[in-house]
């Protein structure tokens, strides 16, 4: 692929993912997208010849594959301290749009062949389990934590970050980040007095 086909395919990805990301699988044509970038919609299928699902699917997995490096790169940039390192994943996931993974997966997912559907949904949790779940197996390495299950913690902690991050509650809203530290305390202390 040359470097302008590449470069097309990348402006298609990017605007493929906002509308997508916006407007949900079934509410997105082929053409819109190539109304955006401005092409005809055709055109779409030199890049893409499974049209839309196998754009989609493309758009899942540059997507997600995005949030795996970010989150990885913003651990690696964080001190070692477990503290840190969940601030990290939090800014990485605050500095971009909710994911709606639990809307994604009930409603993109049911319109899409159940094959697509179960890869990406395998894709997705490992993409944002994976570098957290490093992250807490090397503070149990360290003492920092003690036993736990590292995928389990790993996953609640993304579930609940998002579930501030794309919530539309005008308490919650101003107070984001006082929230996420609320949930990193809550994880790494509990609620039980010590």
């Amino acid at each position: 692929m040359s470097q302008n086909d590449n470069d097309t395919r990348h402006m298609i990805l990017n605007a493929a993912d906002l509308l997508f990301s916006e407007r949900g699988y079934a509410s997105v044509r082929l053409k819109d997208i190539a109304d955006v970038i401005g092409v005809k919609h055709a055109a779409l299928y030199y890049y893409f010849p499974g049209g839309k699902e196998e754009l989609y699917t493309a758009v899942m997995q540059y997507s997600f594959q995005r949030h795996r490096a970010g989150m990885t790169e913003s651990i690696a940039q964080a001190n070692a301290d477990v503290r840190d390192q969940l601030w990290a994943v939090a800014d990485w996931l605050l500095a971009h749009a909710p994911l709606n993974v639990g809307q994604i997966e009930r409603s993109d997912f049911a319109a899409i062949t159940p094959e697509h559907a179960q890869a990406l949904s395998t894709m997705i949790y490992d993409s944002l389990r994976q570098p957290l779940r490093e992250a807490l197996a090397a503070a149990q390495t360290r003492g920092e934590i003690g036993p736990i299950d590292v995928d389990l913690a790993a996953v609640s902690f993304i579930t609940l970050v998002e579930s501030v991050h794309g919530t539309i509650n005008p308490y919650l809203i101003p107070r984001k980040r006082e929230a996420i530290d609320g949930i990193i305390n809550l994880l790494l202390y509990g609620w039980l007095p010590r």
